[in-house]
């Protein structure tokens, strides 16, 4: 111990008592930082006793940061220039914790030189640590209220803020824009003033009083289509949603509104256009079975007369009038046939059926025993195998194998005998057969196969096109419209139709159908 230390020791020993008792952290050091003297409560926050700490420079325990800022105060104080009244300096404990200290130094001077510095300082830890978490809370607070105002001044829709009384407390840019109203031309006014409608004011009064009285809002945190109107007195349709806030400690509310008007009265003229497409349907297939009824009657009457005609043994006719009657009857029987085709087809598109249980084998041993004489001509030989039971219309699905039929019977090889099968296998799974929105799982594959002139693969969408025909008229009859029909029953049913064939190879039609019908109706398969 320095003389000075020693005289200094000897001269505060009367106060020793009182330092080491007082609650505040007292130490006395020489004019370069070394330790004199720490009190017990200096050696109880920083951990240290007063053997470690003897000879040691204050600057030791003071943190990096805090070191330079601490050691400046000092010199001032030693050299008697004017320093601030208090600083706050961070220390490093015994186990490297951070504490704050508060206080002051002063110096005790004899003729202008100083003998030591005297320091008295409070732990604030806690104060500084309470403060700096105020410091973040309120940052946060200050970034939140920062990113509220951007959400709500940039916001996509228009934002209104009203108190309980409907007065208008705020309205963003966007509610602005769409309205036409500045923000300080409407904040405080009465909003059912400004863009309800007349005929919905007191439905928003009466909404409001319900809603303070029981605390039940019938249009709180949905989303409902309405009219408002803007500065203009423009009318048109906003998506609206309503919820509640707080805004001062009172209860607020805050509506978001976007602008629907272009996508409403598209979705109401598309509606009115759809209906109007319905009618017209409506129309054009009454048309269709008037017309066809009435074009009917004098095609009878041509093929009677030529029949007349013909039959009248004193009709000498040369040979080239009778390649014009036969021309003009064949034409007169084709003609017969697209009225009725166009007549199945007209049903078929205007069907509303109702899914019923169909047990495809009954429906294809029905179309066998329609289809007898034709089968009997050409020697077919027609099987079919563990057809399931499914859901549809029995009258569709009957023309649905008739023309898959007939057709492979009419497409026959002429010095081959017709082999026609018709096989089924369950699918479990609908995906990639088609987008109807249905919830089923459970599929058909049905199969018609047959060893007929078939066709290149080139034409195989073709063949489902209205009308489409692929051989000459007077080698194989037809009106071009059975393969179309077939691909509108199916579809009907929510399935889909495909073909492939090859040239004198014969022909496959692989029809998908689900088991429950189109409005998914359990059906038990029977074997």
């Amino acid at each position: 111990m320095t003389r000075i230390h020693k005289h200094t020791i000897d001269q505060l020993e009367t106060f020793k008592d009182l330092f080491d008792n007082a609650n505040d952290l007292i130490h006395l050091l020489d004019p370069d930082g070394r330790i004199i003297y720490v009190n017990n409560a200096w050696q109880k926050v920083l951990q240290f006793s007063q053997e470690e700490i003897e000879q040691k420079v204050i600057y030791d325990f003071v943190t990096e940061e805090d070191r330079p800022a601490f050691k400046k105060y000092r010199e001032q104080i030693v050299n008697g220039q004017t320093a601030e009244n208090h600083i706050v300096v961070s220390f490093l404990t015994k186990d490297n914790r951070k504490v704050y200290l508060e206080g002051t130094v002063t110096t005790k001077s004899v003729h202008g030189m100083s003998l030591y510095t005297r320091g008295i300082f409070r732990d604030v830890t806690k104060r500084i640590y309470n403060e700096e978490q105020v410091r973040k809370m309120t940052d946060a607070l200050r970034e939140r209220e920062s990113n509220l105002n951007q959400l709500l001044h940039f916001a996509p829709d228009a934002i209104i803020v009203i108190d309980t009384s409907s007065r208008i407390q705020f309205w963003n840019p966007k509610a602005e824009t769409i309205f036409g109203y500045k923000s300080e031309q409407v904040v405080g006014r009465i909003l059912t003033e400004v863009i309800i409608p007349p005929r919905y004011r007191d439905a928003h009064d009466a909404g409001m009083k319900r809603f303070l009285a029981t605390g039940e809002g019938h249009v709180l945190n949905k989303t409902i289509e309405i009219s408002a109107l803007d500065k203009a007195g423009r009318e048109f349709f906003v998506a609206l949603t309503i919820s509640t806030t707080f805004q001062n400690g009172e209860r607020a509310f805050i509506a978001f509104l976007r602008d629907i008007d272009t996508a409403m009265k598209d979705a109401i003229e598309l509606a009115e256009s759809k209906r109007q497409l319905e009618v017209s349907n409506q129309r054009l297939e009454q048309f269709a079975h008037v017309i066809s009824h009435d074009m009917k009657e004098p095609i009878r009457k041509i093929m009677m007369f030529l029949d007349r005609l013909r039959a009248d043994e004193n009709n000498e006719l040369t040979a080239s009038s009778s390649v014009y009657f036969s021309k003009i009857n064949n034409s007169a029987t084709r003609l017969m046939r697209m009225i009725d085709g166009i007549l199945e087809y007209s049903s078929i598109k205007g069907e509303r059926f109702v899914s019923e249980p169909v047990d495809l084998n009954e429906v294809v041993d029905n179309v066998i025993d329609d289809l007898e004489v034709m089968v009997n001509e050409k020697h077919a030989v027609i099987t079919r195998s563990g057809l399931p039971a499914i859901g549809g219309s029995k009258l569709l699905l009957y023309q649905l194998f008739y023309n898959l039929i007939s057709n492979a019977l009419k497409f026959a090889r002429t010095d081959v005998k017709p082999v026609i099968s018709v096989t089924s296998a369950k699918l479990d799974d609908k995906a990639g057969f088609n987008n109807f929105a249905t919830t089923q799982t459970g599929y058909y594959q049905i199969v018609v196969s047959d060893n007929g002139i078939g066709f290149s693969q080139n034409y195989a969408q073709e063949i489902f096109k209205t009308f489409s025909r692929l051989h000459a008229r007077d080698k194989y009859e037809g009106t071009g419209l059975g393969l179309f029909l077939c691909k509108t029953i199916v579809e009907k049913h929510h399935g889909t139709i495909a073909a492939s064939g090859s040239e004198n190879g014969g022909a496959i039609f692989t029809v998908v159908l689900p088991e429950n019908g189109p409005n998914g109706t359990k059906h038990t398969s029977k074997p």
